[in-house]
């Protein structure tokens, strides 16, 4: 932070500098007239030319300065700030995401930031530098004519008033403009991403009056402010063009009827009263900078302040405990919402280098396992251990570094396919040769122009369902975790696709702990233990022979499929 400090302390310096110099020139003005012009004393006159003409060029090197430094310590804060809130992002639990909109989140890294860096650039210090320079104009009025001063400052405390009503309304209605950005955001993102199913359902138009009518109240919203804007900043002209009037009324009838004030003090306080009421109509409109800021400012950080999951622990010892052992939940219960229990008291083994399948109807709870294992949610009651170590004391590194997900819905950037399946590992290109070599997608990967560096398009529009599952099981089969969740959805593939999964699964989940989240019988007819999973009790456990001869709900279910197929 030393940096930032040192930056502050200049650009400080710099504003009060600047306010003391600019606050100079009305007095030299004053001089000159009082003492060169009025004696037509050309050669002291050339002097005081000289100097103003100092100030100015040393004012514009202190503004130079000032805005250069003030943006510079603004850009540098919020690319700190902003690191730090993405960094909570990435970190933070799944289910925080549920009730976060993603284009809220969005708004938040962006366009928040670009609100709290005004507050730097445009807010603080520039306020201070007006605050300043205003005490110091004062400072100088009194010292040239208290009689002057005090007809100037007749109007000072009607715009105290008028800039605290301002400042009270302007709050409120940039309160409304930051939460219809974020508004915006949220449903242009959802509907950019979804535009196929709106496309589908054909509602285009309902579409566009919903955000016509999100962009009306936006606004709206901003023309409370340009309103607010309008009655106040008349109400400041109105004031300094009054004040200047009277000085110039009463300094001309005090030089006519032979009394003490100057020409040279009334030009000086005509220029006194525009110095001094011009910061107050620019410190209105930094509030409204710095309105905006806070606002911002009090979401980026309550994002930054949400808590996360992380564990502070030996990350090698656990690292080496969890190279192979046994998954086990005991007495297992878990609910989303409060009172509607999602898995109920469930508990099973999954011995090592074993393959475990799990079966059951929509919203049995078999996803809910996978949230679990990966600490994305936390249970209620119970726990879960990997080879006797409970998850809740694993490292969420450590954890998501052993076990490799391949989930129905993968993420893929719009990049080539080579990117896509290192996705950022340290990874060489012959390594993902011979990844795809021993799964057996070889065939696969050429069938594409370019083969591996065929560019799939954004959220992977180039590939397939079919096409992205097996990707995901190049990509998770080369950080060769010691443990493998595969979500195998392969109700809505061709054969061949399904084909080419079913063989990808043998290959990945061989020699190494396994759980398929299983959604067509056939495909995991040779796993170790099946479980069979309704309304988040287990129903039924055993390998498929075992459930055949059974002959409950299992062989129901595959009986049924059988014959649908």
């Amino acid at each position: 932070m030393r940096p930032y400090k040192t930056v502050f302390v200049l650009t400080v310096f710099v504003s009060v500098l600047f306010g003391l110099i600019s606050t100079l020139r009305p007095i030299l003005i004053q001089h000159a007239f009082d003492n060169y012009i009025v004696y037509s004393n050309s050669k002291g006159f050339l002097h005081i030319i000289f100097l103003i003409f100092l100030c100015i060029l040393i004012e514009a090197l202190l503004q130079f300065i000032f805005i250069y430094k003030s943006n510079y310590l603004a850009q540098t804060i919020i690319k700190e700030i902003r690191l730090t809130a993405f960094s909570k992002i990435i970190n933070l639990p799944v289910k925080y995401f549920d009730t976060s909109p993603t284009g809220q989140l969005i708004t938040r890294v962006v366009s928040d930031m670009e609100a709290i860096s005004s507050v730097f650039s445009q807010g603080i210090l520039v306020v201070f530098g007006d605050l300043f320079k205003m005490l110091l104009v004062l400072s100088f009025m009194f010292y040239v004519s208290w009689r002057l001063t005090l007809i100037s400052l007749i109007f000072l405390p009607i715009l105290i008033i008028a800039t605290i009503l301002f400042q009270k309304y302007m709050k409120h209605a940039f309160i409304d403009v930051r939460k219809y950005i974020s508004k915006i955001n949220v449903f242009v993102y959802e509907h950019i991403i979804g535009m196929s199913i709106v496309q589908v359902f054909g509602k285009e138009n309902e579409t566009f009056k919903k955000f016509k009518l999100l962009n009306g109240l936006h606004r709206d919203s901003h023309v409370k402010t340009v309103l607010y804007f309008s009655i106040f900043l008349p109400i400041v002209d109105v004031c300094s063009a009054i004040a200047m009037g009277l000085i110039v009324w009463y300094g001309a009838l005090n030089i006519i009827y032979g009394g003490t004030v100057t020409v040279g003090e009334i030009i000086a306080f005509i220029l006194f009263i525009n110095m001094l009421f011009r910061p107050l109509r620019a410190i209105a409109d930094r509030f409204n900078v710095l309105q905006m800021g806070v606002v911002a400012a009090a979401r980026v950080f309550d994002v930054i302040e949400e808590p996360d999951q992380s564990v502070n622990s030996n990350i090698s010892y656990f690292h080496d405990q969890l190279n192979t052992g046994t998954i086990h939940f005991n007495n297992v219960s878990f609910s989303y919402k409060k009172g509607e229990d999602v898995l109920k008291s469930i508990s099973f083994s999954i011995d090592p280098n074993k393959t475990l399948a799990i079966i059951g109807p929509t919203g049995s709870g078999k996803t809910t396992i996978i949230n679990l294992i990966m600490k994305w949610y936390q249970i209620d009651t119970g726990s879960i251990s990997i080879n006797n170590i409970n998850v809740d004391e694993i490292p969420d590194a450590v954890l998501r570094r052993n076990i490799g997900v391949v989930l129905q819905d993968t993420f893929f950037l719009a990049d080539t396919l080579m990117n896509n399946i290192k996705f950022f590992n340290n990874i060489s290109d012959e390594e993902v040769y011979t990844a795809v070599k021993k799964i057996g997608l070889e065939e696969f990967i050429n069938k594409f122009p370019n083969k591996y560096n065929y560019f799939i398009g954004e959220r992977g529009g180039g590939l397939s369902e079919g096409e992205k599952q097996l990707i995901a099981f190049v990509r998770t089969y080369l950080l060769s975790p010691s443990y493998l969740i595969l979500d195998e959805a392969t109700s809505s593939m061709d054969p061949v696709t399904e084909s080419m999964i079913q063989k990808s699964i043998k290959n990945i989940t061989n020699n190494r702990t396994s759980i398929i989240i299983a959604h067509r019988l056939s495909t995991i007819q040779h796993v170790d233990k099946i479980i069979l999973l309704e309304k988040g009790h287990i129903v039924e456990v055993g390998n498929h022979k075992e459930l055949i001869k059974l002959n409950g709900k299992y062989a129901n279910y595959y009986y049924q499929q059988f014959v649908n197929e």
